[in-house]
This record gives structure tokens, C-alpha cells and sequence, in this order.
């Protein structure tokens, strides 16, 4: 049995409920959180092919971020939306076909804008990855050339990418057993593709304390995000530290970003059975990823809270006791503050706003709309 990230089984309603929740509303705040300024809300109109299953990511487009979700549309095509906030409207979608000679040839894919104009596609389980226009033209096709089979995977629904010194660095796979034993020690999670040979250059491993240690499959892949051209930070959805690797002197340092509220991260010392695994999901932190913004880090947490851990995880879901919050560092200042936030699947930021949303909809006459609700940070 390989590691396999098909979405094609019976859990699949469950974690969607884990990760997003059913809807976007208010929580009384806990001790320690700190006040947004303001919140308001907003609602867009969705194009006419509305997508049921979607993957987001963000770029950057003229000092502002678009967020972008994707997914599959009508004959197996890869449907690409952007919103643009300040418009406050979605872009002309994207449509790149299944099949052919300008499809991506898969089952599914991941989607990483590095500039408007150029977007990368890495089809599932393929050897090849792809470099589209904005107009969904293939531009140029890559092969991984790796011989141990390495290739781009997503971990959760965000896709990253990252490019220093003209290399992208990406999350990747290879083949073998999720419960091998020492999975950690096998499995390269991060590594970088030089489009100059044409192959992968640099490797960077998960953290020391996790050999002979075991996660959910689904908590394997780390997220990426790049500070000044001069510094990837790795977040490991089961680390309550972000890492830091410097790409010219190859060390790699962590920072502690997490709460005591939160709880200590659980690492097996065996992969889990199938309703351990469950309750693990469920019950345990999830840092789902990290982005900077304006010399600042913050780190999306889902987490159930101390009092509520003693609940059967189906009482869990039912109830909506999983909950989200928002770290925010400062680089410069070294200091730290936490944001509650609503159970949501979208975040995209803006100059010292905050865009969240992506779980309600509303249909008004032949339009649908989705609301979005606007943060102002401090």
C-alpha cells in the first residue's frame, strides 16, 4: 500500500468538516485572543461554473494579493478562478483541459501562480509538471528527472511554491509505505527544481525528533512560503515550530509558533488504525499553513479546546467544536498575537486587511454569491 492523495473514499465528508466547518459566524472570544479592529462583510458573485471540490492559493498583482481556487469543471477540465478584493469581483476563469495537447493529463491537479502571466499545473502522480499563460496556454512542460520518483503533492487543499535564487522550491512525494515504520526518515518532503538542468538541486529534510516516529497521511506535506527572496519557512501541519532554511548556507533553524491553549502536537510511535486516525483528526492541532505578509508570519490553527477533548469525536462534529485561530509574529518586534477566527477555507491578505470566507454561499434569483468576511488587523 503507497502513500496515495486520491480523494476518493468515504472520509472525505468528514474532513472537509473537520478542516472548513459548515458555515462562517461569530465565536465568543477566549483568554488571550485579541480584538480585530473591525469586521465587515462582503459578497461576490461566483461565476456561472460553480466548483464543488476546490484548492486555493494566492499570488501577488500589483501591491495586491488575488486569491485563486481551482478545481475540476465540466469534462474533467481544470477550472481556475480568481478573485481580486479590491474589485471585489471574480476574474475571467482559466480553463485548461483534460486532455490533448494543451491539457494537464490527470486526474487532478495543484495550481501555483508565480506572476500572473505564469502559472505552474502539477497533474497527480504524474512525472511531468506544466507552465501555463493567463490565457490557459501551455507554455512549456518539465519533466521531474528524479530518480527516486519525487514529485509536487499538496498538503491539505493550500498549494505553495517558492522561487530563490532562480529555484522553485516545492512539497514533495516519492514512493512508499505511509506506514513504513520510519516514513520520516525515508520521505523527502521539500526540494527544489532548477529549470537551468533541469532537474532537482536541493533537499531538505523533515525535523530530527521525528525519526521512528508516524502521522496521519494526510499530515505529512508541508506548506512553503518565502521571505525576501532570501528564506523559505516550512510549516509541518504537525509541528508547533515553523522552520527556516537558508538557501546559500544550507542551515536550517525553527521558532516556536504556537500557544499553550493549543497543546502539545501528537506524533505516533505507529501509523494509527483507521478510527485512531479519525480521532486524531479530529481531536488533535492542526497548523494548517504559514503565509508572511508585511514582515509578519501568521499561522492558521485548528484545534478543539481542552475542556471539549473528553467529547466522542462524532459529538465533535456535530457540535462545531473544532475551532480556527490566527497567529500573528512579527518579525522585527519579536512579538506575538492570536485572532479568533470563523471555521473557514480561504484567507487572503491585503495592506492590514484580512479576507476570509469561502464557505457560504447564497443564491439570489439566478446569481450565487459568496460571502467573505474583512479584517482589519492592528
Amino acid at each position: 500500500m503507497h502513500i496515495s492523495f486520491n480523494l476518493k473514499n468515504g472520509l472525505i465528508p468528514i474532513l472537509a468538516l473537520i478542516i472548513f466547518g459548515c458555515g462562517i459566524g461569530n465565536r465568543s472570544s477566549e483568554n488571550g485572543f485579541t480584538e480585530f479592529k473591525s469586521i465587515n462583510s462582503l459578497e461576490i458573485e461566483l461565476p456561472l461554473e460553480f466548483l464543488s471540490l476546490t484548492k486555493w492559493t494566492t499570488y501577488n498583482h500589483q501591491d495586491k494579493q488575488i486569491l485563486v481556487e481551482y478545481g475540476p469543471g465540466s469534462n474533467n477540465s481544470l477550472v481556475i478562478h480568481q478573485v481580486d478584493f479590491l474589485l471585489g469581483k471574480y476574474l475571467e476563469p482559466i480553463i485548461i483541459p483534460q486532455q490533448g495537447p494543451n491539457g494537464y493529463n490527470s486526474g487532478g491537479a495543484s495550481v501555483y501562480f508565480k506572476t500572473r502571466d505564469s502559472l505552474f499545473v502539477y497533474p497527480a502522480g504524474s512525472p511531468h509538471f506544466y507552465l501555463y499563460n493567463s490565457s490557459g496556454q501551455l507554455v512549456k512542460k518539465y519533466l521531474y528527472n528524479a530518480t527516486d520518483y519525487s514529485r509536487y503533492i499538496v498538503g491539505g487543499y493550500y498549494s505553495t511554491a517558492v522561487f530563490l535564487n532562480e529555484k522553485m522550491f516545492i512539497p514533495v512525494v516519492q514512493n512508499i509505505r505511509f506506514d513504513d515504520p520510519q516514513i520520516f526518515t525515508k520521505l523527502t518532503p521539500i526540494r527544489s527544481f532548477d529549470f537551468d538542468s533541469n532537474q532537482f538541486a536541493d533537499s531538505i529534510a523533515y525535523p530530527k525528533y521525528t525519526k521512528n516516529k508516524s502521522i496521519t497521511v494526510g499530515r505529512l506535506s508541508p506548506s512553503l512560503a518565502g521571505i525576501n527572496k532570501d528564506s523559505l519557512v516550512i510549516n509541518y501541519r504537525f509541528s508547533d515550530s515553523v522552520y527556516f532554511w537558508n538557501p546559500v548556507s544550507n542551515k536550517l533553524s525553527s521558532l516556536y509558533l504556537s500557544d499553550d491553549k493549543f497543546g502539545k502536537p501528537k506524533l505516533f510511535d505507529r501509523y494509527p488504525g483507521r478510527a485512531e486516525g479519525i480521532e486524531f483528526k479530529v481531536k488533535e492541532v492542526d497548523f494548517g499553513t504559514t503565509i508572511y505578509h508585511n514582515k509578519r508570519l501568521f499561522r492558521i490553527i485548528n484545534y478543539v479546546s481542552r475542556k471539549d477533548k473528553s467529547l466522542e469525536a462524532f459529538e465533535i462534529l456535530q457540535h462545531d467544536k473544532r475551532k480556527m485561530a490566527l497567529l500573528e509574529y512579527d518579525l522585527e518586534t519579536k512579538t506575538k498575537k492570536l485572532y479568533e477566527l470563523p471555521l473557514a477555507k480561504y484567507l487572503t491578505f491585503i495592506d492590514d486587511y484580512l479576507f476570509v470566507g469561502g464557505v457560504s454561499i447564497r443564491e439570489d434569483g439566478d446569481k450565487t454569491l459568496r460571502t467573505f468576511l474583512r479584517y482589519k488587523l492592528e
